[in-house]
Protein backbone atom coordinates (compact mmCIF):
# COMPACT_ATOMS: atom_id res chain seq x y z
CA UNK A 1 0.00 0.00 0.00
CA UNK A 2 2.90 2.60 0.66
CA UNK A 3 4.34 1.72 -2.58
CA UNK A 4 0.85 2.56 -4.20
CA UNK A 5 0.48 5.72 -2.26
CA UNK A 6 3.81 6.90 -3.40
CA UNK A 7 2.91 6.07 -6.90
CA UNK A 8 -0.47 7.71 -6.37
CA UNK A 9 1.50 10.89 -5.67
CA UNK A 10 3.97 10.55 -8.49
CA UNK A 11 1.48 11.26 -11.04
CA UNK A 12 -0.26 14.28 -8.87
CA UNK A 13 2.53 16.32 -9.76
CA UNK A 14 4.80 14.45 -7.16
CA UNK A 15 2.65 15.03 -4.17
CA UNK A 16 3.81 19.02 -4.33
CA UNK A 17 0.33 20.86 -4.21
CA UNK A 18 -1.50 20.75 -1.33
CA UNK A 19 -4.91 18.14 -1.81
CA UNK A 20 -2.92 14.86 -2.31
CA UNK A 21 -0.28 15.95 -0.01
CA UNK A 22 -2.60 16.34 2.86
CA UNK A 23 -5.20 13.51 2.06
CA UNK A 24 -2.25 11.20 1.85
CA UNK A 25 -1.13 13.02 5.59
CA UNK A 26 -4.83 12.10 7.11
CA UNK A 27 -4.66 8.49 5.25
CA UNK A 28 -1.79 7.76 6.61
CA UNK A 29 -2.00 9.23 10.08
CA UNK A 30 -5.06 6.62 10.31
CA UNK A 31 -3.27 3.80 9.15
CA UNK A 32 -0.37 4.45 11.86
CA UNK A 33 -3.17 4.31 14.24
CA UNK A 34 -5.24 1.03 12.72
CA UNK A 35 -1.68 -0.29 12.62
CA UNK A 36 -0.82 0.26 16.18
CA UNK A 37 -4.08 -1.08 17.27
CA UNK A 38 -3.78 -3.82 15.27
CA UNK A 39 -0.55 -4.98 16.69
CA UNK A 40 -0.44 -7.40 19.53
CA UNK A 41 1.41 -4.61 21.23
CA UNK A 42 1.91 -1.31 20.64
CA UNK A 43 5.29 -1.04 21.06
CA UNK A 44 5.51 -3.45 18.13
CA UNK A 45 5.97 -0.65 15.69
CA UNK A 46 8.88 1.02 17.88
CA UNK A 47 12.01 -0.07 15.52
CA UNK A 48 14.30 -2.76 17.75
CA UNK A 49 17.53 -0.65 17.59
CA UNK A 50 18.67 2.50 19.54
CA UNK A 51 19.95 3.95 16.58
CA UNK A 52 16.29 3.28 14.63
CA UNK A 53 14.57 4.68 17.53
CA UNK A 54 16.68 7.97 17.60
CA UNK A 55 16.12 8.04 13.34
CA UNK A 56 12.31 7.77 14.08
CA UNK A 57 12.13 10.25 16.71
CA UNK A 58 14.56 12.63 14.98
CA UNK A 59 11.74 12.99 12.17
CA UNK A 60 8.92 13.59 14.65
CA UNK A 61 10.56 15.97 16.24
CA UNK A 62 11.72 17.63 12.99
CA UNK A 63 7.73 17.46 12.56
CA UNK A 64 6.85 19.08 15.56
CA UNK A 65 9.10 22.14 15.47
CA UNK A 66 8.15 23.02 11.70
CA UNK A 67 4.47 22.93 13.28
CA UNK A 68 5.74 25.17 16.00
CA UNK A 69 7.29 27.69 14.28
CA UNK A 70 4.45 28.88 13.05
CA UNK A 71 4.71 31.04 15.91
CA UNK A 72 7.56 33.55 14.39
CA UNK A 73 7.45 31.82 10.61
CA UNK A 74 6.72 35.16 8.18
CA UNK A 75 4.30 33.10 6.01
CA UNK A 76 1.60 31.66 7.58
CA UNK A 77 0.22 29.93 4.29
CA UNK A 78 3.39 28.64 2.84
CA UNK A 79 4.30 27.47 7.16
CA UNK A 80 1.25 25.29 6.87
CA UNK A 81 2.15 23.61 3.60
CA UNK A 82 5.35 22.43 5.48
CA UNK A 83 3.51 21.47 8.27
CA UNK A 84 1.40 19.04 6.55
CA UNK A 85 4.29 17.62 4.50
CA UNK A 86 6.19 17.09 7.76
CA UNK A 87 2.83 15.63 8.84
CA UNK A 88 3.28 13.22 6.36
CA UNK A 89 6.75 11.91 6.74
CA UNK A 90 6.30 11.99 10.46
CA UNK A 91 3.78 9.11 10.09
CA UNK A 92 4.75 7.44 6.72
CA UNK A 93 8.23 6.67 8.64
CA UNK A 94 6.88 4.23 11.19
CA UNK A 95 4.66 3.05 9.26
CA UNK A 96 7.67 1.46 7.00
CA UNK A 97 9.47 0.39 10.04
CA UNK A 98 6.48 -2.23 10.96
CA UNK A 99 5.84 -2.48 7.34
CA UNK A 100 9.24 -4.04 6.05
CA UNK A 101 9.87 -5.67 9.19
CA UNK A 102 10.07 -9.03 7.43
CA UNK A 103 12.85 -9.82 5.09
CA UNK A 104 10.52 -11.04 2.26
CA UNK A 105 8.69 -7.93 2.48
CA UNK A 106 11.72 -5.94 2.43
CA UNK A 107 13.53 -7.98 -0.76
CA UNK A 108 9.71 -7.09 -2.23
CA UNK A 109 10.38 -3.36 -1.83
CA UNK A 110 13.21 -3.37 -3.91
CA UNK A 111 11.43 -5.02 -6.30
CA UNK A 112 8.47 -2.33 -6.39
CA UNK A 113 10.08 0.52 -6.03
CA UNK A 114 12.57 -0.26 -9.16
CA UNK A 115 9.32 -0.56 -11.22
CA UNK A 116 8.04 2.07 -9.57
CA UNK A 117 10.73 4.31 -10.95
CA UNK A 118 10.45 2.08 -14.14
CA UNK A 119 6.88 3.06 -14.63
CA UNK A 120 6.68 6.80 -13.73
CA UNK A 121 10.29 7.12 -16.19
CA UNK A 122 8.54 5.01 -19.08
CA UNK A 123 5.16 7.46 -19.00
CA UNK A 124 7.44 10.42 -19.04
CA UNK A 125 9.44 8.85 -22.19
CA UNK A 126 6.00 8.04 -23.81
CA UNK A 127 5.03 11.53 -23.47
CA UNK A 128 8.28 12.42 -24.79
CA UNK A 129 7.97 10.70 -28.04
CA UNK A 130 4.72 11.51 -28.42
CA UNK A 131 2.93 8.08 -27.48
CA UNK A 132 1.45 10.53 -24.70
CA UNK A 133 -0.39 13.72 -25.04
CA UNK A 134 1.47 14.93 -21.87
CA UNK A 135 1.56 18.66 -20.43
CA UNK A 136 5.39 19.69 -19.81
CA UNK A 137 5.94 23.13 -17.90
CA UNK A 138 7.35 25.78 -19.65
CA UNK A 139 10.31 25.75 -17.17
CA UNK A 140 10.72 22.47 -17.75
CA UNK A 141 12.07 24.12 -21.77
CA UNK A 142 12.29 20.36 -23.30
CA UNK A 143 13.78 18.19 -20.22
CA UNK A 144 11.76 15.32 -19.60
CA UNK A 145 9.59 16.34 -16.27
CA UNK A 146 6.33 14.38 -16.31
CA UNK A 147 4.77 13.04 -14.33
CA UNK A 148 6.74 14.58 -11.13
CA UNK A 149 6.86 18.01 -13.07
CA UNK A 150 10.15 18.65 -12.06
CA UNK A 151 13.51 17.81 -14.29
CA UNK A 152 15.73 17.08 -11.70
CA UNK A 153 13.19 15.02 -9.57
CA UNK A 154 12.37 12.58 -12.71
CA UNK A 155 16.57 12.30 -12.81
CA UNK A 156 16.60 11.90 -8.96
CA UNK A 157 14.23 8.92 -9.29
CA UNK A 158 15.43 8.06 -12.32
CA UNK A 159 18.94 7.18 -10.75
CA UNK A 160 17.59 5.38 -7.89
CA UNK A 161 15.76 3.49 -10.64
CA UNK A 162 19.09 2.23 -11.91
CA UNK A 163 20.73 1.62 -9.13
CA UNK A 164 18.24 -0.93 -7.77
CA UNK A 165 18.15 -2.55 -10.95
CA UNK A 166 21.85 -2.84 -11.19
CA UNK A 167 21.39 -3.89 -7.78
CA UNK A 168 18.46 -6.89 -8.67
CA UNK A 169 20.40 -7.36 -12.10
CA UNK A 170 23.67 -8.83 -10.09
CA UNK A 171 21.90 -10.39 -6.88
CA UNK A 172 22.53 -14.10 -7.22
CA UNK A 173 19.64 -14.76 -5.15
CA UNK A 174 16.94 -13.49 -7.24
CA UNK A 175 15.53 -15.90 -10.22
CA UNK A 176 17.29 -15.76 -13.50
CA UNK A 177 13.89 -14.22 -14.95
CA UNK A 178 13.94 -11.55 -12.57
CA UNK A 179 17.64 -10.54 -12.94
CA UNK A 180 17.17 -10.32 -16.71
CA UNK A 181 14.04 -8.35 -16.43
CA UNK A 182 16.33 -5.86 -14.50
CA UNK A 183 18.98 -5.67 -17.15
CA UNK A 184 15.97 -4.66 -19.76
CA UNK A 185 14.85 -1.94 -17.61
CA UNK A 186 18.12 -0.04 -17.36
CA UNK A 187 18.00 0.90 -20.83
CA UNK A 188 14.66 3.05 -20.38
CA UNK A 189 15.86 4.52 -17.15
CA UNK A 190 18.90 5.40 -18.24
CA UNK A 191 17.21 7.49 -21.44
CA UNK A 192 15.17 8.66 -18.97
CA UNK A 193 18.09 9.99 -16.34
CA UNK A 194 20.04 11.54 -19.69
CA UNK A 195 16.47 13.22 -20.85
CA UNK A 196 16.46 15.15 -17.68
CA UNK A 197 19.95 16.86 -18.24
CA UNK A 198 20.03 16.95 -14.68
CA UNK A 199 23.66 17.09 -13.56
CA UNK A 200 22.82 16.45 -9.77
CA UNK A 201 21.27 13.45 -11.15
CA UNK A 202 24.36 11.99 -12.70
CA UNK A 203 26.45 12.53 -9.79
CA UNK A 204 23.94 11.35 -7.66
CA UNK A 205 23.59 7.95 -9.53
CA UNK A 206 27.50 7.61 -9.54
CA UNK A 207 27.83 7.39 -5.75
CA UNK A 208 25.14 5.10 -6.02
CA UNK A 209 26.98 2.91 -7.70
CA UNK A 210 29.83 3.48 -5.91
CA UNK A 211 28.67 2.55 -2.54
CA UNK A 212 26.62 -0.21 -4.63
CA UNK A 213 30.02 -1.26 -6.25
CA UNK A 214 31.44 -1.23 -2.53
CA UNK A 215 28.89 -3.28 -0.36
CA UNK A 216 27.03 -5.53 -2.77
CA UNK A 217 28.04 -9.10 -1.32
CA UNK A 218 29.03 -10.35 -5.13
CA UNK A 219 31.76 -7.37 -5.69
CA UNK A 220 33.89 -8.36 -2.26
CA UNK A 221 35.96 -10.96 -4.27
CA UNK A 222 37.18 -8.30 -6.27
CA UNK A 223 37.81 -5.87 -4.17
CA UNK A 224 39.06 -8.43 -1.76
CA UNK A 225 41.66 -9.26 -4.66
CA UNK A 226 42.48 -5.56 -5.21
CA UNK A 227 43.48 -5.27 -1.47
CA UNK A 228 42.47 -2.94 1.14
CA UNK A 229 44.54 0.19 -0.87
CA UNK A 230 43.04 0.26 -3.72
CA UNK A 231 39.49 0.10 -2.07
CA UNK A 232 40.56 3.00 0.06
CA UNK A 233 41.92 4.58 -3.03
CA UNK A 234 38.26 3.92 -4.75
CA UNK A 235 36.42 5.17 -1.99
CA UNK A 236 37.60 8.36 -1.19
CA UNK A 237 38.69 9.26 -4.71
CA UNK A 238 34.53 9.17 -5.47
CA UNK A 239 34.33 11.28 -2.55
CA UNK A 240 36.82 13.74 -3.90
CA UNK A 241 35.06 13.80 -7.24
CA UNK A 242 31.99 14.12 -6.49
CA UNK A 243 32.88 17.07 -3.56
CA UNK A 244 34.77 18.58 -6.18
CA UNK A 245 31.90 18.54 -8.68
CA UNK A 246 29.67 20.30 -6.10
CA UNK A 247 32.11 23.02 -5.32
CA UNK A 248 32.87 23.85 -9.03
CA UNK A 249 28.80 24.14 -9.52
CA UNK A 250 28.05 26.25 -6.36
CA UNK A 251 31.01 28.78 -6.80
CA UNK A 252 30.98 29.00 -10.94
CA UNK A 253 29.78 31.94 -12.18
CA UNK A 254 31.34 32.54 -15.27
CA UNK A 255 28.42 32.08 -17.74
CA UNK A 256 24.49 31.74 -16.84
CA UNK A 257 22.79 28.10 -16.35
CA UNK A 258 23.05 26.10 -19.25
CA UNK A 259 18.88 25.81 -20.34
CA UNK A 260 16.81 23.85 -22.73
CA UNK A 261 16.95 20.41 -24.24
CA UNK A 262 20.77 19.66 -24.63
CA UNK A 263 23.30 17.68 -23.80
CA UNK A 264 25.47 21.33 -23.66
CA UNK A 265 24.24 21.09 -20.20
CA UNK A 266 26.49 18.83 -19.18
CA UNK A 267 29.24 20.81 -19.72
CA UNK A 268 28.01 24.08 -18.48
CA UNK A 269 28.89 24.18 -14.78
CA UNK A 270 27.02 27.33 -14.27
CA UNK A 271 24.87 27.55 -11.42
CA UNK A 272 22.69 29.96 -8.46
CA UNK A 273 23.15 27.26 -6.47
CA UNK A 274 25.77 29.46 -4.64
CA UNK A 275 23.61 32.34 -4.42
CA UNK A 276 20.53 30.06 -2.80
CA UNK A 277 23.23 28.32 -0.17
CA UNK A 278 24.01 31.96 0.46
CA UNK A 279 21.18 33.48 1.77
CA UNK A 280 20.45 30.47 3.54
CA UNK A 281 23.46 30.66 5.26
CA UNK A 282 23.66 34.31 6.16
CA UNK A 283 20.10 33.49 7.18
CA UNK A 284 21.09 30.97 9.42
CA UNK A 285 23.93 33.22 10.75
CA UNK A 286 21.55 35.26 11.99
CA UNK A 287 19.04 33.25 13.50
CA UNK A 288 21.13 30.21 14.80
CA UNK A 289 19.32 28.92 17.43
CA UNK A 290 15.43 28.01 16.19
CA UNK A 291 15.97 29.81 12.66
CA UNK A 292 13.81 32.11 10.41
CA UNK A 293 10.65 29.82 10.46
CA UNK A 294 9.53 26.68 8.19
CA UNK A 295 8.81 28.75 4.66
CA UNK A 296 11.11 32.02 6.06
CA UNK A 297 13.38 31.01 3.31
CA UNK A 298 11.42 32.80 0.36
CA UNK A 299 11.20 36.09 2.45
CA UNK A 300 15.02 36.23 3.01
CA UNK A 301 15.65 35.16 -0.99
CA UNK A 302 13.86 38.49 -1.63
CA UNK A 303 15.39 40.58 1.01
CA UNK A 304 18.90 39.20 0.05
CA UNK A 305 19.22 38.44 -3.11
CA UNK A 306 21.62 39.33 -6.09
CA UNK A 307 20.33 37.64 -9.03
CA UNK A 308 16.91 38.65 -10.38
CA UNK A 309 15.32 35.13 -10.27
CA UNK A 310 12.37 33.77 -7.70
CA UNK A 311 13.10 31.15 -5.60
CA UNK A 312 11.28 29.56 -2.63
CA UNK A 313 13.87 27.06 -1.49
CA UNK A 314 17.40 27.37 -0.72
CA UNK A 315 17.92 23.63 -3.02
CA UNK A 316 19.76 22.39 -0.15
CA UNK A 317 17.43 20.11 2.27
CA UNK A 318 20.27 20.68 4.59
CA UNK A 319 20.78 24.68 4.00
CA UNK A 320 17.16 25.14 4.50
CA UNK A 321 16.79 23.09 7.48
CA UNK A 322 19.75 25.56 9.03
CA UNK A 323 18.39 28.61 7.29
CA UNK A 324 14.52 28.09 8.99
CA UNK A 325 15.04 25.87 11.98
CA UNK A 326 18.38 26.65 13.09
CA UNK A 327 20.83 24.49 15.92
CA UNK A 328 17.70 22.89 16.91
CA UNK A 329 16.70 21.47 13.48
CA UNK A 330 19.78 20.53 12.02
CA UNK A 331 20.51 18.26 15.76
CA UNK A 332 16.66 16.38 14.83
CA UNK A 333 17.80 15.87 11.02
CA UNK A 334 20.60 14.73 11.97
CA UNK A 335 19.14 12.36 14.20
CA UNK A 336 17.25 11.31 12.01
CA UNK A 337 19.53 10.55 8.80
CA UNK A 338 22.46 9.60 11.27
CA UNK A 339 19.93 6.61 12.98
CA UNK A 340 19.07 5.54 9.20
CA UNK A 341 22.96 5.62 8.42
CA UNK A 342 24.06 3.52 11.39
CA UNK A 343 20.97 1.01 10.58
CA UNK A 344 21.43 0.81 7.26
CA UNK A 345 25.57 0.31 8.39
CA UNK A 346 24.28 -2.24 10.63
CA UNK A 347 22.38 -4.18 7.92
CA UNK A 348 24.90 -4.41 5.95
CA UNK A 349 27.02 -6.70 8.87
CA UNK A 350 23.96 -8.77 9.17
CA UNK A 351 22.22 -9.19 5.73
CA UNK A 352 24.32 -7.47 2.93
CA UNK A 353 22.26 -9.29 0.57
CA UNK A 354 19.23 -7.30 1.55
CA UNK A 355 21.16 -4.00 2.32
CA UNK A 356 22.62 -3.42 -0.85
CA UNK A 357 20.35 -2.04 -2.89
CA UNK A 358 18.71 0.22 0.12
CA UNK A 359 21.79 1.65 0.88
CA UNK A 360 23.06 2.76 -2.76
CA UNK A 361 19.87 4.21 -3.25
CA UNK A 362 20.09 5.87 0.07
CA UNK A 363 23.15 7.58 -1.01
CA UNK A 364 21.52 8.39 -4.03
CA UNK A 365 18.80 10.64 -2.15
CA UNK A 366 21.00 11.68 0.56
CA UNK A 367 23.26 13.47 -2.51
CA UNK A 368 20.45 14.72 -4.32
CA UNK A 369 18.31 16.13 -0.99
CA UNK A 370 22.11 18.46 -0.33
CA UNK A 371 21.67 19.77 -3.96
CA UNK A 372 18.01 20.41 -5.00
CA UNK A 373 14.47 20.80 -2.77
CA UNK A 374 13.63 17.28 -3.14
CA UNK A 375 11.99 17.42 0.14
CA UNK A 376 9.40 19.62 -0.65
CA UNK A 377 7.95 17.01 -3.44
CA UNK A 378 6.93 13.82 -1.41
CA UNK A 379 6.41 11.55 -3.86
CA UNK A 380 10.64 11.32 -4.25
CA UNK A 381 10.95 11.98 -0.17
CA UNK A 382 8.99 9.11 0.25
CA UNK A 383 10.96 6.54 -1.47
CA UNK A 384 13.70 7.61 0.76
CA UNK A 385 11.58 7.29 3.41
CA UNK A 386 10.06 3.71 2.48
CA UNK A 387 14.31 2.70 1.93
CA UNK A 388 14.84 4.17 5.35
CA UNK A 389 11.99 1.97 7.14
CA UNK A 390 13.54 -0.86 5.87
CA UNK A 391 17.13 -0.64 7.28
CA UNK A 392 15.55 0.59 10.21
CA UNK A 393 12.73 -2.46 10.49
CA UNK A 394 15.82 -4.99 9.65
CA UNK A 395 18.37 -3.62 11.76
CA UNK A 396 19.94 -6.05 14.17
CA UNK A 397 17.40 -8.51 13.47
CA UNK A 398 18.82 -12.04 11.83
CA UNK A 399 17.77 -15.04 10.10
CA UNK A 400 14.62 -14.92 7.53
CA UNK A 401 12.29 -13.61 9.74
Amino acid sequence: MLVCATGWLCFRSGGFFHEPRATLAIAAWLGLAVVTLAMPSPLAVVPASTAGRIAVAGLLGLAGLTALSLLWAPLGEAAREDVWRLSLYAAVLPLAVASFRERWVARGLELALALLALVVVGYGLLGDVGVLDLDSSFAADGRLDQPLSYWNAMGALAAVGVVLCARISIDRARPPGVRGAAWAALLPLLAGLYLTYSRGALAAVALGLVTLALSAPEARPIWARAGRGWRLAVGWGAVVVLAGALVLVAVDRASPPARGATAERFADIGSNRADYWRVAADSFAGAPALGVGTAGFRVEWLRERDVAEGAVDAHSLYLETAAELGLVGLALLAAFLGGVAFCARRLTSDDAVLAAGPCAALAVLALHAGIDWDWDLPALSLVGLLLAGTAIGRAGLTGES
